[in-house]
């Protein structure tokens, strides 16, 4: 029989279970006024992370409702196609044929359609903006280290009567495991914590969301905790929770 001394950080799981809240790690929102492509990136930056990212063939087909300008822009006719968050270089495009053409330098989608086109950046369309709710953090710490140091994080950029919360990270879908993955590749460590542990008999996620993998091990060795791998493929990998590692926090309130 495993048995798991209860930490006190861990002390919020004990209790009644309580009906775990709908929750996603990247939220997106169209805004239906037609602006030029710059007000739509200061407006996405402003409230939202940034314009739209659709760095693979998943993301597109994953938010496909995305409509009007994307983040995806270049500085001339000869220029690199970049994505408004961070500039990053683009390695994935979805042109519709005869598309991007000469002299449009941005990017937008139609309703439902998974094609790209351009358009002069001075030319208004509608926009999507959105949010990302996972942060990596770089640092190299236990399990339970990890777990303090994204409960203590706030947000700055919170309007006064709201108090942004954050925990280690849940994994639930399959697209929250893609979201991660694609977030662990900036890691400094090979695996970053996420927010599983083995605790008092069973498996957990600090949040309380469903634990869902049917193939993880039932009795694991003492002081079990949850990773995901930059370049691996399983959903998960359990490692001892006294080694140190990057790990990723979300923000879920």
């Amino acid at each position: 029989m495993c048995f798991f001394l209860l930490s006190l950080l861990l002390f919020s799981l004990s209790g009644s279970k309580t009906q775990a809240p709908k929750r996603t790690l990247v939220e997106v929102r169209h805004y239906s006024s037609f602006v030029v492509w710059e007000a739509a990136q200061k407006h996405c930056r402003k409230y939202h992370t940034d314009l739209i990212t659709l760095r693979t063939e998943k993301d597109n087909q994953r938010f496909i409702h995305a409509q009007g300008w994307i983040g995806l822009f270049r500085e001339n006719a000869t220029g690199q196609w970049k994505w408004s968050h961070g500039d990053e270089t683009a390695n994935y495009y979805a042109w519709e044929k005869d598309e991007p053409k000469k002299n449009n330098f941005c990017a937008f989608t139609r309703p439902n359609s998974e094609e790209w086109w351009s358009d002069p950046c001075g030319t208004t369309h509608t926009f999507t903006c959105y949010e990302e709710k996972l942060v990596l953090v770089r640092e190299n710490k236990t399990w339970e280290e990890a777990l303090a140091h994204c409960r203590s994080l706030r947000d700055t950029n919170d309007p006064p009567n709201r108090n942004s919360l954050y925990d280690l990270a849940s994994l639930i879908t399959n697209d929250d495991h893609i979201t991660a993955r694609q977030k662990a590749q900036e890691a400094t460590t090979d695996e970053v914590w996420t927010g599983l542990r083995f605790l008092a008999g069973h498996w957990w996620w600090v949040d309380r969301e469903p634990m869902l993998y049917k193939d993880i091990e039932s009795c694991p060795a003492e002081r079990s905790c949850g990773v995901i791998e930059k370049t691996g493929t399983a959903n998960f990998t359990t490692r001892d929770c006294r080694e140190r590692r990057n790990f990723l926090c979300y923000k879920r309130v």
